[in-house]
């Protein structure tokens, strides 16, 4: 075997070096959002840009604020570890907070007051946040609280915003890094998990074609004039080989002992369709797989090239079904069998 012939079949079966280049920069991409939202994530908001909140007004969006709190109460709506609480500025407006619980506990006079008879406004607390908007879903569990008819009535007394006290401008940020980052390093996952497995099965193919000979019949045949080029590339008849491009395999004819059509589904929806070649020693490697646009492969494609190799390799058993499968299954012993007694 001529090791150019067996570089020449992994370059045309293998995942092209584009997408190994696109693997390493989306690692890379995923990687810094990581370190850079973590750098955001510590760093400390500065107190002298804030401005005072007014949650009535559209401005306030995106904007670091502050309030001067003077009164809070028990937390008036949860959602898992997230709490909200009703609050009296320095000159008695209401405001919606949200805070975590250990910064509620520091403000233990503040809640002590907001229950107590005393009229007189004690010493204000500067505590610090992000404007965000008051959802209906809010607004309902508030009007709730405190018997208004109406969210309406709740936006009215309260504005439109609260103000969340675990958000800064450099958390906002580091939220859309995170989420940069995370999305890069699924679509890299996807990126690794395609090629893997059109790598794989070269490998196996590839070696297959080194146990019977034929590796450099394959490469030479890969491009003959005389080899059959279907769809897109998708798919290459020669006159000993069948090659799958996609799915990264090659199988020589009179190696496959059964050929059928596999729909796999998702929720009832198909999502992909191959043809599946079960060979002597190789079970059910995808040759074909149908793809969209005007040069992909259509359904109507696999009839013509299961004739065509039906032709080929006339003891071809064409087709599914539990009888085929029986006997492909005790063909497959036999031939492992057999190679295990010529070794």
């Amino acid at each position: 075997m001529d090791t150019a012939s067996a570089k020449k079949l992994r370059d045309y079966l293998g995942s092209p070096s584009w997408m190994r280049l696109l693997k390493i920069g989306l690692l890379a991409l995923a990687v810094a959002a990581f370190i850079l939202g973590s750098v955001f994530g510590s760093r400390q908001a500065d107190p002298s840009k804030a401005v005072e909140f007014y949650p009535g007004e559209d401005e306030m969006k995106d904007r670091y604020a502050y309030i001067d709190l003077v009164g809070v109460s028990d937390y008036i709506a949860s959602r898992d570890s997230e709490r909200w609480y009703a609050a009296i500025d320095r000159d008695g407006y209401g405001n919606i907070v949200k805070m975590p619980i250990s910064q509620f506990m520091s403000l233990k006079v503040h809640n002590d007051w907001w229950y107590s008879d005393d009229e007189e406004y004690i010493d204000p607390t500067r505590i610090y946040g992000m404007p965000n908007k008051i959802t209906d879903e809010l607004a309902d569990v508030i009007a709730d609280v405190f018997d208004y008819e109406s969210r309406d009535k709740v936006k009215d007394v309260f504005g439109k915003f609260y103000l969340d006290t675990t958000e800064s401008p450099d958390s906002k940020i580091q939220g859309i890094l995170i989420f940069l980052g995370l999305i890069a390093l699924l679509a890299d996952f996807f990126v690794v998990a395609f090629s893997s497995g059109r790598n794989h099965f070269a490998r196996r193919c590839i070696k297959r074609l080194n146990q019977l000979g034929l590796t450099d019949l394959a490469a030479e045949q890969l491009e003959s004039p005389l080899t059959e080029i279907i769809g897109k590339d998708t798919t290459r008849i020669s006159q000993d080989f069948i090659y799958c491009r996609p799915q990264g395999s090659v199988m020589a004819l009179n190696d496959i002992l059964w050929m059928y059509g596999h729909i796999q589904r998702y929720n009832g929806v198909v999502v992909s369709q191959t043809l599946q070649a079960a060979g002597r020693t190789l079970k059910a490697v995808p040759v074909c797989q149908v793809e969209k646009g005007k040069d992909g492969i259509g359904t109507e494609a696999f009839s013509h090239i299961m004739e065509e190799l039906a032709q080929k390799n006339p003891d071809l058993m064409l087709g599914y079904s539990p009888e085929n499968q029986k006997i492909y299954n005790d063909w497959f012993k036999e031939e492992k069998a057999k190679a295990k007694a010529a070794k």
